[in-house]
């Protein structure tokens, strides 16, 4: 889970921004969304706009930064076209953000604080191509700059003239390319929101730690994927992010559950002949609807930190023997785990850069 400030653009707070909010919230991140206007909305953004100038832009500001007091550093700031100021100060100016995520706008970087970007503050930007606003007053310019500095950010461009086209109650709405931003910002957020390794833990913490960490990377290259996208294959490959997660639930159930702790071999893999069709898991997980292969990888990721939690200490021996006859330690099969899930993680890289252009580790 991630938690997210959204600032809502110059109409003010629509239904379309709450159902944004709404789509985050879906996903299993807390969000919280502010009224800079306090209950006023407009039919037009130069009427938003007109309000926003006559309460004056330092007030709009203020409002902004009120609105966090009280919540948690570690936030994602996102704005709408005007809720981008609120939401680009705090992004560059309060400490602990984890990223930030601008629709619609982009003010140059010098705007906020001492004129820089903060060292691991991850960003997305996503506008139309033709957007007048976005285009004419400098935001593009700015937009390009700021992404040619920060490491870990993008510009998204859409096809398209509109101004808020992620608003689904206005007319500017374009559900296409809405939903392609959504997609891209929910890997954005499980990528921000993941659990970094603590420096000072012990073997066996440090191990599932780190286990973890591939885990929820993996995660986020799935996340906010419907059926299509999750079996899309490259040309010159069989795999499909489906595929790939399918396969880890087998990995994660048959090492940590079966051979490790000497339980019985769970159903669908104990009616499957793997010699003669070893494939079985990639192919069939990428025909499957995406939640069920979801629930499938999350619920033996859970029960593998069960067994871990039951263990002894990293030095347990596995009820089952390894393919040389000798027992594997719990040690060793977590480190395979971690192998095995970073390894496909740099499979799941490339499929989801070509499913939609979200890149990051």
């Amino acid at each position: 889970m991630t938690n997210v400030i959204l600032f809502h653009h110059a109409q003010g707070l629509t239904e379309g921004v709450l159902q944004f909010a709404e789509d985050l919230r879906a996903a299993g991140h807390h969000v919280v969304v502010p009224d800079l206007f306090e209950g006023h909305t407009f039919p037009t953004v130069a009427e938003g706009v007109a309000y926003a100038r006559g309460i004056g832009f330092d007030t709009v500001l203020e409002r902004g930064r009120q609105a966090v007091e009280g919540l948690p550093e570690s936030l994602v700031y996102a704005g709408f076209s005007l809720g981008v100021m609120p939401a680009q100060m705090l992004a560059q100016t309060r400490g602990g953000a984890k990223g930030a995520l601008l629709f619609h706008g982009c003010l140059p970087v010098s705007e906020f604080g001492d004129g820089s970007w903060p060292g691991g503050v991850h960003l997305q930007i996503h506008a139309m191509e033709r957007d007048p606003y976005f285009v004419d007053d400098g935001d593009l310019e700015a937009a390009r700059e700021l992404v040619a500095k920060v490491q870990d950010s993008t510009l998204y461009l859409y096809p398209g003239d509109q101004h808020l086209f992620a608003d689904s109650s206005l007319p500017s709405y374009d559900a296409g390319a809405a939903r392609l931003l959504l997609q891209r910002v929910l890997a954005f957020l499980a990528l921000v929101g993941r659990t970094e390794p603590e420096h000072d833990r012990g073997e066996l913490e440090s191990l599932e730690q780190f286990l973890d960490l591939q885990r929820q990377t993996m995660l986020a290259k799935v996340a906010g994927l419907d059926r299509d996208a999750m079996a899309q294959r490259l040309p010159s490959s069989t795999l499909s992010l489906g595929g790939l997660l399918y396969h880890l639930a087998l990995v994660e159930e048959m090492w940590m559950e079966v051979r490790f702790r000497g339980r019985e071999v769970p159903e669908p893999w104990s009616e499957v002949d793997f010699d003669a069709d070893p494939e079985w898991e990639f192919r069939t997980g990428g025909e499957l609807d995406p939640e069920e292969v979801l629930q499938r990888y999350r619920e033996a990721c859970e029960r593998s930190r069960q067994a871990v939690a039951q263990a002894s200490g990293p030095d347990q021996p596995s009820a089952q023997p390894a393919w040389d006859g000798r027992p594997f330690s719990l040690r060793w099969v977590l480190l395979h785990l971690i192998e095995e899930t970073a390894r496909h993680i740099g499979h799941a890289d490339l499929l989801r850069e070509a499913i939609d252009g979200s890149v990051g580790e």
